[in-house]
């Protein structure tokens, strides 16, 4: 029985611990001349690197660096929220300041949701 109870507890903890995730509006998105991604995002903060258009970054490879960004402009464009999830982020609250790279193992973003 107590077998049962310590995996209930490691289950509903491993969520909690492993990701977290943050939503706001996009003000404004960029790309630099080597081709990462820069958005900014009410309550989360400006400038902030996602991807790169041109390869791999993190979690986000070419394609779906390309696919969240349009992803992004299409949140921008109808204003709606954008969400970013995070795993094993050094920093869990959302105001994660401005110019920081999320693709480092320091934030660790892996997944971008469009929502209302």
């Amino acid at each position: 029985m107590s077998k049962f109870f310590v995996l209930i507890l490691f289950l509903i903890s491993l969520p909690a611990a492993a990701t977290h995730h943050c939503i706001g509006n996009v003000n404004n998105i960029s790309v630099s001349g080597n081709g990462d991604v820069y958005v900014g995002i009410s309550s989360i903060g400006d400038s902030n690197v996602i991807c790169n258009a041109g390869g791999t970054k993190g979690e986000f490879n070419q394609e779906a660096c390309k696919t969240a960004i349009s992803m992004i402009l299409s949140a921008k464009m109808a204003q709606k929220k954008i969400r970013l999830y995070f795993k094993n982020d050094e920093n869990t609250s959302c105001t994660k300041g401005n110019w920081n790279d999320f693709s480092t193992s320091g934030h660790q973003l892996y997944f971008i949701e469009l929502t209302n």
